[in-house]
């Protein structure tokens, strides 16, 4: 697969509430699509695995960073699709990337966000464990993350 598309896409359209008073989405906005983004691409990932019959809120996960490039404005009612791919592994965490575009295929931003595996009971983190390594590469089909 290229990395000129994610493994993972979804639309959103632009809401009023989306809008500052500039006239184009506020830039905290885009921390709430890369969320739905997130929860949309975990849903489907797991799908058929244990992880699929638990609450969103029983994932052992905690987020630690997220960044985010504005490139282009986005405005009221424009469609965007929100690509999401996982980009990097480390021993406790993972990397997610995404791509905002705007419907005429303009780049409106870039982002990043750092998971880590938490076992909240025990208030510590864990190792990722292997099988959803093996999933994510399973579903991302050689996906490589743009450079």
């Amino acid at each position: 697969m290229s990395s000129d598309k994610f493994p993972y896409e979804v639309p959103i359209e632009v809401a009023f509430r989306d809008i500052d008073a500039f006239g184009h989405v506020n830039n905290a906005v885009f921390f709430s699509y890369m969320e739905y983004a997130r929860v949309k691409f975990a849903i489907e990932l797991f799908e058929g695995t244990e992880l699929a019959t638990a609450s969103l809120l029983d994932i052992p996960l905690i987020l630690v960073e997220a960044t985010c490039t504005y490139r282009s404005p986005a405005l009221l009612s424009e469609k965007l699709t929100l690509g999401i791919g996982l980009s990097r592994f480390g021993n406790k965490s993972f990397d997610l990337l995404y791509r905002i575009t705007g419907e005429d295929g303009r780049l409106i931003a870039t982002g990043k966000t750092v998971q880590v595996m938490y076992d909240y009971g025990l208030g510590r983190s864990f190792p990722v464990p292997d099988w959803v390594k093996e999933k994510v590469k399973q579903f991302q089909k050689g996906w490589q993350p743009p450079v």
